[in-house]
């Protein structure tokens, strides 16, 4: 495959034939490499590669994180020989080619292997057409083996303190200490963050979705697979923020990860807005597992972060209490539901009007699939319009008539008179702020909530 004619060649970056290795004078077996390497040989690896990054950048090379998805990185991770490498598409090669203005005539992409999961890659360009021999491929997938021990020895190494810094740094933050701004600031910069800039304050929050309505409650294998899921989906949401946006710094506390996003190029926060809608609906079409994000306004000093964080908190638990699907929620366009949140968190009481969504849910309760509580929220946000209603629901005209029918059967008061249609349409939002429960999240593996196909009724 050769790429555009205007790109860097490899000769003008000095690469092409930079190392030449004859595989009848090696005598290298994975089955030598063990997880037992030598931390020095560890630290060798790791910083060759550093600095090799580092000489691509200054050459002029564009470097842009690959985009890999979930299929793509099973099939990375799914080699079951040594010195198999995977067949890849021409897309798929340039999915996984970070060099976006270098020309070539042959990509091997060598996926980085530990403990069965794909940490990384090694890249290999060349002007010519190659056809490896088994040997040569065997010494590539040895490279590679040494190379990802070496990545994870670092990573372990410096894993316990970064993320002690980090603990403490948002520990910190998000207490109520006095004239700590300094303080923080130098702490940030130390972590990569510099804090000077405008930022947003994420939280997101992951939960599994079941494939279909048929099941309601997981069994204990199911629930052990979620918390892999999740953790996995975690793990994946770091890598793609931190790439996204450099310089942010993420701390997970209760199942919730918490983001701080630089906006320096995009001071608006327009560009995070629609990158977190599409990942949510990435990682829900993709993976299955239902993502919500909190986002705050923008914060311009790092006085307003603590209450940024809030803002993003309050953003959260709303979007997973009134969204159907996976959805990024944002301070500034709550609206009337942000008071209604704070209604229903500090009032108990009930008036006519909860009564009759009470009574509507707990029919629901006794009934599967009966949706009347939602049909009626639906039907009332569209000023019962029966055409618009039953084609949102994907009914027709007549079920949703006799739903409606049901619906005023349960209820003491006219569901179609004008002056009812918005005092019971509240009641219905406050009556599901206040039975989602009191935390934003909650751990993977113990809420498990059905796949829908209705669309979130949410607005922006």
């Amino acid at each position: 495959m050769t790429t555009s004619a205007k790109g860097i060649t490899l000769g003008e970056l000095g690469l092409d034939s930079a190392v030449q290795v004859s595989t009848t004078e090696q005598h290298i077996s994975p089955n030598e490499v063990t997880e037992t390497a030598s931390s020095a040989s560890a630290q060798k690896l790791y910083d060759i590669l550093q600095g090799l990054l580092t000489d691509l950048h200054e050459r002029g090379v564009i470097v842009a994180p690959p985009g890999i998805d979930q299929y793509l990185w099973a099939k990375l991770s799914d080699l079951s020989y040594p010195g198999e490498l995977p067949a890849l598409s021409i897309h798929e090669q340039e999915q996984l080619n970070p060099l976006k203005n270098v020309q070539y005539e042959t990509l091997l992409v060598v996926p980085l292997i530990a403990h069965n999961d794909c940490i990384g890659l090694i890249n290999c360009y060349s002007s010519k057409c190659l056809d490896l021999s088994n040997g040569e491929r065997l010494l590539l997938s040895t490279i590679a083996k040494q190379a990802s021990l070496a990545i994870q020895d670092r990573l372990l190494a410096d894993a316990p303190a970064q993320a002690n810094t980090i603990t403490m740094f948002f520990d910190d933050l998000l207490s109520e200490k006095p004239n700590l701004d300094e303080s923080l600031r130098g702490r940030a910069a130390a972590l990569g963050c510099d804090l000077t800039t405008p930022h947003a304050m994420v939280k997101l929050a992951t939960l599994q979705m079941l494939a279909s309505d048929e099941q309601s409650e997981p069994d204990a294998s199911a629930g052990e697979n979620q918390l892999a899921a999740f953790n996995r989906t975690t793990k994946q949401t770091r890598y793609r923020i931190q790439d996204t946006y450099p310089g942010s710094l993420l701390y997970e506390r209760e199942n919730i990860l918490y983001c701080i996003l630089p906006l320096d190029k995009d001071i608006t926060g327009g560009g995070l807005n629609a990158w977190l809608d599409e990942l949510v609906r990435q990682v829900e079409g993709e993976q299955h597992i239902r993502m919500f994000a909190g986002v705050s306004n923008i914060c311009y000093d790092i006085a307003d972060y603590r209450r940024g964080f809030a803002e993003a908190g309050e953003a959260l638990y709303i979007g997973q209490c009134l969204g159907l699907q996976s959805t990024s929620m944002y301070f500034n366009e709550l609206g009337v539901y942000r008071y209604l949140y704070t209604f229903a968190r500090e009032n108990s009481l009930r008036d006519l009007y909860l009564d009759q969504i009470v009574a509507i849910a707990r029919y629901d309760q006794g009934h599967k699939r009966s949706e009347l509580l939602d049909t009626l929220e639906f039907y009332l946000e569209h000023g019962g319009n029966i055409k618009d209603t039953s084609e949102l629901l994907g009914v027709h005209r007549n079920t949703l008539t006799q739903r409606i029918e049901r619906i005023q059967s349960l209820c003491t008061i006219n569901v179609d008179q004008y002056s009812n249609r918005l005092p019971l349409l509240v009641a219905i939002k406050v009556h599901k702020l206040r039975t989602s429960g009191g935390q934003p999240a909650t751990p993977p593996g113990v809420c498990v909530l059905r796949a829908s196909s209705k669309c979130s009724r949410f607005p922006g």
